[in-house]
């Protein structure tokens, strides 16, 4: 039988696209000690930041534990001002500002939302009857991967919303504890290999897995509509209460790293489509961008060939996000199988999309229990406030665009 490896070699862009040049990025994906990580940046022109905020945000980041710093809360324009009552007079109402998700820019009415353990829930994309999936739009993050036999799954992170139906959710991969541990999550899958469960058990992951059984419904529900692979669902606001019956702390983690900023990048270049092609034609991620509304409108393969708007199930809508960041990682299999494992650790390349701009920058993990950070040349990457899409890409994978198309290709080393 041919292996996928070998089939998908042959499966190459054709026509116009097969002559563009493709570019490799041979960034260093990985650092030893906060030094070599300097350094290695400052090759690139880069300057470090462990927690980069932008020299003009539109508004202050909370700490982490949702409060806002002191010098923010009593300074800047958002401040207020402490009126002088004097006699025959009324002190003059003011207004705090808004508690600001971490993960998306966006203000939240009710602090306490961010002031929790994230949840992350690994969410099925193939086989295609698992579409159109349940809640993936209102998550803060949405990371997708290549999983193995030329699919992918999405791992999304909840913070800021409360859902009553995700999914369908499916088995767990070694990438999933290592976003766990980035972004301290209460971490939900549908069982796992021995292999991967081994690995779990290894890691500090393990302290925060809430299986079916421990969580039964209404936190984890089967759905006799679908097939019984793509059957489970969560709610995250009963995942919670599970959480506290399993005494797993429900401690809010340090979240920041990622800046924010309305106002749209000065330079980069046109980027009004952009396509990830996770390997076989079996995956394939397209995001086309409406100027209306600042958002990139996600279309997945079909099996005739053609491409398809992906729904939420819950809203009919098609699935829209503020900003794309494609990331260049390493991906290796240990055991010979395929089952991969992912270096979210150091340093790597990625191109950066919003307001229909693409910027090419670079990903930064100073620790292996801190959030994602987005860099370039000239210092932290502001996203637009918003969604963010994060799609892994192997590291010898190259990319062409022409014309605001941008299209790349996975690849394994």
């Amino acid at each position: 039988m041919t292996s996928i490896r070998e089939t998908s070699r042959d499966e190459r862009p054709h026509g116009s696209a097969a002559a563009r040049r493709p570019r490799k990025l041979r960034w260093p994906l990985r650092a030893t000690g906060i030094a070599l990580l300097a350094a290695t940046l400052g090759c690139q022109g880069l300057t470090p930041s462990l927690a980069p905020t932008p020299e003009a945000p539109t508004s202050p980041v909370p700490g982490a534990d949702g409060t806002l710093p002191t010098a923010l809360a009593e300074s800047g324009p958002a401040a207020t001002v402490e009126p002088i009552a004097t006699e025959g007079t009324l002190p003059v109402a003011t207004t705090a500002a808004p508690a600001i998700n971490p993960l998306t820019g966006l203000p939240v009415a009710d602090a306490s939302l961010i002031q929790r353990r994230p949840i992350g829930i690994k969410v099925s994309n193939y086989p295609r009857t698992a579409r159109p999936q349940a809640g993936l739009s209102f998550a803060d993050l949405l990371f997708e991967f290549y999983q193995e036999a030329g699919d992918t799954r999405f791992h999304a992170i909840f913070l800021g919303n409360d859902v009553e139906k995700v999914g369908p959710i499916r088995s767990g991969r070694k990438v999933d504890s290592n976003l766990q541990q980035l972004y301290q999550s209460l971490l939900i899958f549908n069982a796992a290999d021995y292999r991967v469960w081994e690995y779990f058990h290894e890691t500090p992951s393990q302290e925060f897995i809430i299986p079916e059984g421990p969580a039964p419904c209404p936190a984890l529900c089967r759905d006799s509509s679908q097939s019984q692979i793509n059957s489970l669902y969560a709610n995250t606001a009963a995942l919670r209460k599970a959480a506290d019956a399993l005494k797993i702390p429900n401690i809010a983690p340090d979240l920041s790293g990622m800046t924010f900023d309305a106002a749209p990048p000065s330079g980069g270049a046109p980027a009004s489509d952009v396509l990830v092609r996770f390997y076989t034609d079996n995956a394939r991620a397209e995001w086309r961008y409406d100027p209306a509304t600042r958002k990139y409108y996600r279309w997945s393969e079909t099996s005739s060939g053609g491409l398809a708007p992906l729904k939420d199930r819950l809203t009919g809508q098609q699935l829209a996000v503020s900003n794309l960041a494609v990331v260049f990682v390493t991906f290796y299999r240990p055991q010979q199988v395929e089952i991969y494992d992912v270096m979210l650790y150091g340093t790597g390349q990625a191109v950066l999309f919003r307001d229909g701009v693409a910027t090419e920058g670079g990903w930064l993990v100073a620790s292996p229990d801190h959030p994602l950070q987005f860099i370039t040349s000239s210092g932290p990457f502001a996203f637009h406030p918003g969604v963010t899409w994060i799609a892994l890409i192997g590291e010898h994978s190259t990319f062409t665009q022409s014309e605001g198309t941008w299209r790349f290709e996975f690849a394994f080393p």
